[in-house]
């Protein structure tokens, strides 16, 4: 079985990044742009999209870089870290994305004003919702900000996998 870390992303990401975000699922369910640029994978890694944190999700044996996790805010006044994640259509069905969000509660775990981690996923992105709810996270039910499934905009269900320290 793949063991997968998460690290920093680099210059040297933007290539198969740009290349990833190509891909019909990740563009289904994510807000990347359309048509997604080398400009937007450098916004990425330079982070001027404002994320919390970011990484690259890496399989460990080959160096291989397969997805991408993130924390994108953290509300200062419930300690709630927002996460989201992809991988690319050549790291999928490793348990990349599973391994990634336990990396990422190690990381939170580190942070005292981090309580919990959420993610919104759309009710109909069954992949998604079953790597949630492998990495611990559970299901409190629908949220009233909807989530993408391609052109449209549908209900969306929050996870949330509060952190014991």
């Amino acid at each position: 079985m793949a063991t997968f870390e998460i690290r920093e992303p680099m210059l040297m990401d933007a290539e198969w990044i740009t290349q990833a975000c190509q891909d019909i699922e990740i563009q289904r369910w994510t807000l990347v742009p359309r048509p997604y640029k080398r400009d937007h994978a450098l916004g990425f890694i330079d982070n001027t999209i404002n994320e919390a944190h970011r990484w690259v999700i890496e399989q460990q044996e080959n160096n291989e870089a397969v997805g991408v996790v993130s924390i994108h805010t953290i509300n200062s006044d419930t300690g709630d870290a927002d996460t989201g994640y992809w991988i690319a259509p050549w790291g999928r069905r490793r348990g990349a994305a599973t391994h990634a969000l336990l990396l990422v509660e190690q990381f939170a775990l580190t942070i005292p004003s981090i309580n919990s981690l959420s993610a919104h996923i759309a009710e109909t992105n069954a992949a998604s919702r079953a790597t949630a709810s492998r990495a611990g996270f559970v299901n409190m039910g629908s949220t009233p900000e909807p989530c993408p499934d391609g052109e449209n905009l549908v209900p969306a269900l929050t996870y949330v996998k509060h952190l014991t320290r």
